[in-house]
């Protein structure tokens, strides 16, 4: 999607020195306390004339890079994009949802005019959005940022907010429209139609492998992982079943007889010829996630077919190797449907209309979820609500032209969605 869109790959540096990140004012506030500088280095750890920060996003080294590349209107859009690691020192790191270092993608582009690069961060957004519900089988809400919960230097922020199956909240991707702040930060700026200078405007936008615990809490069960046949390394696994080399010779020449047309169908499959009982290999594959298992012994290759065994219901089938390639095709397109319609019953079942902040605090008390209610768009509210409902937050603000605001009754700006959140 990125690069059918136009943008190109691109690197930058690991070590930000202390003067551009300090630059703009408001981002480096917001990432102040995460921030890992290196101070010494070489053989004799000599002290650094001047410290380098190590890369908590990319904004403040790609400025005064890339206005190297911009002089003229003609040089825009810029549209840049880099697969990279981060290091934001959190106090409590959680694996794949709050490490201390992360792998993420992080786009960054310029533009001529505000309306284009607004564009750019709602084409973003509907990318993530398609990779989160079309891939990994999560729903999302999608909406705007509060004022506290933009990121920081940002105009405005859009968010994807998933909902897990401990009916916890969880980001899972934002795009951000900066307006010109970090242009006018770093003097990034174009000679216009008209031959004047003026700056840029500027986005940034990323996912990263906070993806990767969503699919896990969004689909997981007591045996391990479910991954969505979309993004599963294996797609199917054939177990054989044997008891002796005559058994294993057989059933070996069964499954080579078929195992050809799963290639040729495109599907992702692996034979598990390891040494271990059936039932081990069971266990295995279903903590693994993989969607689709056929066992395959003595009497199924006798009669020409094998054990189907859906990883989501677990529900068994027999199924004949004629044209197994096709049928296996539709049972993962099914799955990967299943798989959607059953979060997505999750987050209805798990999604309430509330009005007050006290039907708020009692809710969340017992229960976790979305909450839909109205907000007036003051920033004192929105801190009641966070001390008194013990950490809810606003995930996501829409425009409302009715509606009272839940903490002080009046007339609401928007509709938000509340919930607890990782």
């Amino acid at each position: 999607m990125i690069k059918e869109s136009g943008h190109e790959n691109w690197a930058f540096p690991l070590l930000i020195p202390r003067e551009y990140l300090m630059k703009e004012a408001e981002h480096i506030e917001g990432f102040a306390p995460e921030v890992a500088w290196v101070t010494r280095a070489g053989g004799n750890m000599e002290e650094l004339e001047e410290p380098l920060a190590v890369r908590p996003t990319s904004e403040t080294i790609i400025g005064p890079l890339i206005k190297r590349y911009i002089q003229s209107h003609r040089d825009l859009p810029k549209l840049t994009n880099q697969w990279n690691s981060v290091v934001r020192w959190e106090m409590r790191s959680r694996l794949f949802l709050r490490s201390r270092e992360f792998w993420w993608q992080e786009g960054h582009t310029f533009h001529a005019s505000a309306r284009e690069a607004m564009d750019e961060v709602a084409l973003i957004l509907g990318y993530y959005r398609s990779i989160a519900e079309d891939w990994l089988a999560i729903p999302v809400l999608t909406g705007k940022k509060s004022p506290a919960e933009t990121f920081p230097g940002a105009v405005y922020t859009l968010t994807l907010e998933g909902l897990m199956r401990d009916s916890l909240a969880l980001q899972t991707g934002t795009s951000h429209y900066f307006g010109q702040n970090f242009a006018r930060a770093y003097d990034i700026s174009f000679s216009n139609r008209e031959n004047e200078r003026e700056l840029c405007y500027s986005t940034s936008w990323g996912i990263s492998t906070r993806l990767v615990g969503a699919l896990v809490m969004a689909h997981g069960d007591d045996s391990g992982i479910i991954v969505p046949p979309k993004v599963a390394p294996i797609q199917v696994v054939v177990v054989p079943i044997f008891r002796d080399d005559e058994g294993r010779a057989k059933v070996e020449r069964f499954i080579e007889s078929w195992a050809p047309e799963l290639k040729a169908a495109g599907i992702r499959h692996r034979v598990d010829w390891r040494d271990e009982r059936p039932g081990d290999k069971y266990a295995h594959w279903e903590l693994k996630g993989v969607p689709l298992r056929l066992n395959v012994g003595g009497r199924d290759a006798d009669a020409g077919q094998v054990e189907m065994v859906d990883r989501l219901t677990r529900q068994k089938a027999s199924v004949p190797v004629s044209g197994i390639g096709a049928r296996l095709r539709t049972e993962l397109d099914t799955f990967q449907k299943k798989l959607f319609e059953r979060a997505q019953k999750f987050q209805r079942d798990n999604t309430f209309e509330l009005e007050t902040l006290g039907e708020v605090v009692a809710h969340f008390r017992e229960r976790g979820g979305f909450v839909w209610a109205h907000w007036c768009g003051e920033s004192d509210d929105e801190a009641r609500i966070k001390t008194e409902a013990g950490g809810v937050t606003i995930r996501t603000v829409d425009e409302s032209t009715s509606g009272k605001c839940l903490v002080c009754g009046k007339p609401a700006k928007y509709r938000v969605s509340l919930a607890k959140a990782y």
